[in-house]
């Protein structure tokens, strides 16, 4: 029996892709290929006669699936396929699947690392360090040095003491606070209780029983926002979170309290955020996701101390092709064989 014909556009690790081309006639080209994106007209040349797509960053629109009689399956790698029309595919009775939890383990250990180098003002310290400030004079042999049994930085230097100016505090015995829990916050979760954190959570679509017996306190949206020392925002974007967080919900944070953000921007009003932040009503925000991507060059935030702000990398680890890879590879195995898939994102097809 002939191959089925696989394109694949996105990045794909072994031995998991020597696995699907055991298993299908395999093409690989856009991103995966040339790392740019494919233009529709392109995708609709590359995908004439495939039976299925594995898909990362190009917008399959309506248009590529309707020009693509023969597709019969589209996998996204990504925890939410956004750039996949989900209508078409349902129209058209091709299954979508996706790749739930792929970076979890990336984007839990990111949070820690980022909300510990904010608090603990270790990014502010080294770009300070850089800009020249707090350093000696410059040396022409730096191996020429003088020991001494207590060796510390500027101590007697009014204004130019880093062990004042740079000092934190610990997470130990603070309130973390999650808005969605799936499986980031399961894997965040674990992490932060063995730092000896006390953690609560709001989801509506996860039974109270379930996050007790995850040692988590469950809680209202309120008083996440209310009681919590560190704010995580951690759900999808969909029609209901689109806005979720707005000026009444940040309003009622400490004033020692810090936001974080690795979800969407979209889910929090712009406005308020950068208003509490501006006017110091909360202590500060760990911000890797934003409103319009590239962040503006003029934009505030890049001129706020109490801000840590990445451009969308939480989830940028190399293992986390690795995760994906696994999935697909078993997905394809199912679709071979003639078994249901395990990750179908358009479940609505089932019915239909």
């Amino acid at each position: 029996m002939a191959k089925p014909r696989c394109v694949i556009t996105a990045e794909l690790m072994e031995p998991y892709l020597s696995q699907i081309k055991d298993m299908c006639d395999v093409t690989v080209g856009g991103w995966a290929l040339e790392k740019r994106l494919m233009s529709e007209d392109e995708l609709i040349g590359l995908l004439q006669g495939a039976e299925i797509f594995i898909v990362e960053f190009e917008q399959v629109t309506a248009r590529v699936i309707d020009a693509c009689p023969d597709l019969k399956l589209i996998m996204c790698v990504r925890g939410n396929p956004v750039n996949v029309d989900r209508n078409a595919c349902t129209a058209r009775g091709i299954p979508l699947l996706y790749t739930p939890g792929r970076n979890a383990n990336s984007v839990a250990e990111f949070i820690v690392g980022a909300m510990i180098a904010l608090i603990r003002k270790i990014a502010l310290s080294y770009h300070e360090l850089r800009s020249g400030r707090y350093l000696g004079e410059p040396k022409d042999n730096i191996y020429d040095v003088t020991y001494r049994d207590d060796m510390v930085w500027s101590m007697n230097d009014p204004g130019a003491n880093p062990y004042i100016a740079f000092k934190g505090f610990e997470v130990f015995g603070k309130t973390f606070g999650m808005v969605g829990y799936g499986a980031i916050g399961r894997k965040l979760a674990k992490i932060l209780q063995a730092m000896g954190m006390r953690l609560m959570a709001y989801d509506p679509y996860v039974p109270p029983e379930e996050l007790q017996a995850d040692g988590i306190e469950p809680a209202t949206m309120e008083e996440v926002f209310s009681r919590s020392d560190f704010v995580s925002i951690q759900c999808k974007v969909t029609e209901e979170t689109k806005g979720l967080i707005g000026a009444r919900e940040i309003s009622l944070m400490k004033p020692t309290a810090y936001f974080i953000n690795t979800a969407r921007g979209v889910i929090v009003d712009q406005k308020a955020l950068m208003d509490a932040l501006l006017e110091k009503r909360i202590a500060g925000a760990v911000l890797d996701v934003f409103w319009e991507e590239p962040l503006p060059a003029n934009h505030p935030l890049l001129q706020m101390d109490n801000v840590l702000i990445t451009p969308h990398i939480a989830g940028a680890s190399s293992d986390v092709p690795v995760q994906h890879s696994l999935m697909i590879a078993d997905e394809i195995a199912r679709f071979v064989n003639g078994e249901s898939p395990k990750r179908l994102f358009n479940k609505e097809i089932i019915k239909s």
